[in-house]
């Protein structure tokens, strides 16, 4: 018995090895109304100005994507001076994140919006990028390495849904904050609302390392159930 159990925990952990490389948080998973969600990639924190708590809240969903904002300004979305920060519980890389509610204008009197994420890396620096929105199916982001993919046009009532894939490229990242910066009007458009947007999702993978505890850790597994095995045999 005892061998079967040992046997199916293998097994479990190996099933499980995969799940564990990627890390999603979503932002419909957020209690509307906390300051803090905890994630298994970490805490996450709503700040209304500055470093002054927040509260989260949502605006409805649209294009399919829901996302997460701070409640005030533009209710539901992070403007102005709200941002959301992720202080994470070991270094990771990030090889995705998604932004929703993100226009080029002029619909719904917008800019052309932008978003800049600030992040702490392994060694104790930082970088700031910036994703810019240009038109319904085309942003920008500030670091080559990487990837703009439009989810969801950025038109009326479409959702404005926009991925970056390995936004930091090879480095790993301790912290990550999310803000909003003033955009660009485009010429006749009315501009009478600034850069807002919702934060749908994160995804994050572990550290080399954790991956090599993990696999040791399978393999001494492995070993014990091979031995006992053969003593069952002998």
């Amino acid at each position: 018995m005892k061998f079967t159990k040992l046997l199916t925990a293998v097994a479990f952990s190996a099933a499980s090895l995969t799940a564990f490389a990627d890390i999603t948080v979503q932002g419909s998973s957020f209690v509307a109304g906390a300051a803090t969600q905890s994630t298994l990639m970490g805490t996450f924190a709503a700040y209304k100005s500055g470093a002054t708590p927040g509260e989260f809240s949502f605006a409805p969903a649209m294009g399919g994507y829901q996302g997460v904002g701070v409640a005030g300004g533009v209710n539901g979305e992070i403007d102005g001076k709200e941002s959301i920060v992720g202080t994470l519980n070991q270094a990771y890389g990030i090889s995705q994140f998604t932004l929703g509610l993100f226009f080029d204008g002029p619909e719904y009197g917008d800019v052309e919006e932008q978003a800049e994420v600030k992040v702490q890396y392994a060694d104790s620096s930082f970088g700031t990028f910036v994703l810019t929105a240009l038109s319904s199916t085309v942003a920008t982001w500030t670091n080559a390495a990487g990837v703009v993919t439009n989810l969801a046009l950025a038109d009326l009532g479409k959702g404005g849904v926009w991925s970056v894939s390995n936004p930091f490229g090879n480095q790993k990242v301790t912290s990550i904050a999310f803000s909003a910066l003033p955009g660009v009007c485009k010429p006749g458009a009315t501009c009478t609302s600034q850069s807002d947007f919702t934060l749908v999702s994160v995804t994050a993978v572990p550290e080399a390392e954790t991956y090599a505890m993990m696999l040791a850790g399978l393999g001494l597994m492995g070993a014990i159930a091979r031995r006992r095995n053969k003593a069952k045999t002998a």
